[in-house]
């Protein structure tokens, strides 16, 4: 056994090397070749703690060379499920197509575990070999969901995704709920651009079976780590992301639906994709759910709703706009500011003098000035 120093050097090394190219863009340096040869000695010896087995499968992973190879199909064969897994994952690299019948023997094998299969599933869809595209289609009807989302990946989103049923594909990834959720999102994003009935009608399907999200806003000023986390909650919001979609694809045949989720309790994203939409569809059937929305504790969606209230032109709705103007947030004191100048009517135009006069911040301040000489006196 080698000791831990030179281990941690040799990673390094290998490493630092990788992350520089240098292993892709010029021969192998005598070096270089002579620590993955003893790093390989290390991988193959079944008396080291798995941890340390699997970091240095992992690096063989960042390698992503023909030098990497031999230690890693061997790996395929190892006793232990997760040093499998990890090689199979690490052999996926684009292009490499050596990899291929060893990793098909992991797939198909007989009782081999979920997880090993998903890996070797996910390798095949980046390497991106035609002669794959069978088998990962196949695997889209797994009863794992870790070997379903492998699959649906390849033939949907990566490399292996053809035309012809693409479209299928990434409707039932979107659509499983057992799958990533930022995984679905991406599927749902990617089916905007196709303008068939069955993606809206999955669309819709998506918004009313797809439990809400609870997203809780944090009192006071967020911090960075909060923003971060709700963004992160965000972007695999399913339900919302698709309510947003019903708008991009403007199905009037979800107005009834997106003014139900536009008020969604719980759920403040599905809540601003859906009054996003609804602004996109339009219509006087959203103005009451835009009224109430102007209480919505996020700004942006109070925002939202005045921006959909303007687009109604209804000056029926300027007493609930009205109250916008003393908002606490600038965002959406501007957007009443703009709303109001919109609407045209004169008489607000006291009303916006005085804000003028104990306004400080200076989006709302222009906001006024824009308003104001555009309003008749």
């Amino acid at each position: 056994m080698i000791r831990r120093w030179w281990l941690g050097t040799a990673l390094v090394f290998v490493v630092s090397l990788s992350a520089n190219g240098l292993a892709a863009e010029q021969p192998p340096l005598s070096n270089a070749q002579s620590a993955l040869e003893q790093l390989g000695k290390e991988l193959a010896d079944q008396s080291l703690p798995l941890t340390q087995r699997l970091d240095l499968v992992r690096v063989f992973g960042g390698w992503a060379t023909g030098q990497v190879r031999a230690p890693l199909l061997a790996t395929l064969k190892d006793a232990a499920p997760e040093l499998r897994a990890a090689a199979a994952l690490a052999l996926g690299w684009p292009g490499h197509r050596e990899a291929v019948p060893a990793l098909r023997e992991r797939a198909e094998t007989a009782g081999e575990t979920a997880a090993v299969r998903a890996a070797a599933v996910r390798a095949l869809g980046i390497i991106g070999d035609p002669s794959t595209r069978a088998l990962l289609v196949a695997a889209t009807q797994d009863p794992d969901a870790g070997v379903r989302q492998a699959a649906l990946w390849s033939v949907a989103l990566g490399p292996l995704a053809d035309p012809t049923d693409r479209t299928a594909h990434l409707i039932r990834l979107a659509e499983d709920q057992n799958l990533d959720g930022l995984l679905r999102c991406d599927a749902i994003r990617a089916l905007v651009d196709v303008k068939e009935s069955r993606v809206v009608e999955a669309f819709m399907r998506i918004v009313e079976r797809e439990p809400p999200i609870p997203i809780k806003l944090p009192e006071g000023a967020p911090t960075q780590q909060q923003i971060m986390e709700l963004r992160r909650v965000q972007a695999g919001d399913v339900a919302a992301w698709a309510a947003g979609a019903l708008g991009e694809v403007r199905s009037k045949g979800a107005l009834t639906l997106l003014l139900k989720t536009a008020e969604e309790p719980t759920d403040f994203f599905l809540r601003q994709m859906s009054l996003t939409a609804l602004i996109a569809l339009g219509g006087p059937e959203a103005r009451p759910v835009f009224e109430r929305r102007l209480e919505d504790r996020l700004p942006e969606n109070r925002a939202l709703a005045l921006m959909g209230l303007t687009q109604l032109a209804d000056k029926a709705s300027i007493g609930s706009m009205l109250p916008r103007l003393n908002d606490q947030d600038p965002l959406v004191r501007t957007q009443a500011v703009v709303a109001l100048a919109t609407l045209g009517d004169a008489t607000v135009r006291p009303v916006l003098e005085a804000l003028q006069r104990n306004e400080s911040d200076s989006n709302v301040l222009g906001a006024l000035e824009e308003a104001l000489s555009r309003l008749p006196r």
